[in-house]
C-alpha cells in the first residue's frame, strides 16, 4: 500500500486514516486533524460479507449555488435606520433584545453580525441587508491524492 498523507496537515499518516466530511468535502486525515469535520459513516462496501459496487463518476463537475451574503455597506444601513427613526443605539439594542455594544460594533463595520441579528434588524427596519450571490464550485478530477486546495470557490462581486 501506498503511503498516504492527511489532507489537512500534510503529516503521513500510520494505518488506515480516518474519513471525515470538511465543508461538503470528504477527505482522509491523521488523528489529530480528525476533529475538524465530521466523521463520514462506514459506507455498506466496507462491511463484511457486502459485495463492492463501484460507481463511475464524470469528471470536473462545476457546480453554481446561490448563497447569502451581507450587503457591503450592510453598517451604514443600518446606522441610516436607526437615526431615520430617531433611537439611540442603546434604543436598538432593546428593541432587538442584543447589547448597546454589539450594535456599536456593527454600525462602526468592526463586525460582521451574526445572522440570527440580521433577520432581527431587516424584520424590525422591514429591509434586506442580504443578496443573493452566485457561488461556483469547480471540482477537478480526483485522480490525483486530493487536498482541500482541490475545491476552489470563486465569488463574484457586484461593482
Amino acid at each position: 500500500m501506498s503511503e498516504m498523507n492527511c489532507e489537512i496537515c500534510g503529516r503521513e499518516i500510520k494505518g488506515k486514516g480516518f474519513k471525515i466530511v470538511v465543508e461538503g468535502s470528504e477527505v482522509t486525515v491523521c488523528g489529530s486533524c480528525r476533529q475538524f469535520g465530521t466523521e463520514k459513516k462506514p459506507s455498506v462496501a466496507s462491511q463484511q460479507g457486502a459485495r463492492r459496487v463501484v460507481l463511475k463518476k464524470k469528471r470536473g463537475s462545476t457546480k453554481i449555488e446561490f448563497t447569502e451574503e451581507l450587503v457591503e455597506n450592510f453598517h451604514i444601513i443600518i446606522r441610516r435606520e436607526r437615526e431615520k427613526r430617531g433611537w439611540s443605539q442603546e434604543q436598538l439594542a432593546k428593541k432587538i433584545q442584543e447589547k448597546e455594544s454589539l450594535i456599536k460594533k456593527i454600525e462602526n463595520a468592526e463586525i460582521t453580525p451574526e445572522p440570527e441579528v440580521v433577520e432581527k434588524l431587516e424584520k424590525l427596519f422591514n429591509i434586506k441587508l442580504r443578496e443573493q450571490v452566485p457561488e461556483i464550485k469547480i471540482e477537478k478530477s480526483k485522480s490525483l491524492v486530493p487536498t482541500l486546495g482541490d475545491v476552489v470557490v470563486v465569488k463574484r462581486k457586484k461593482k
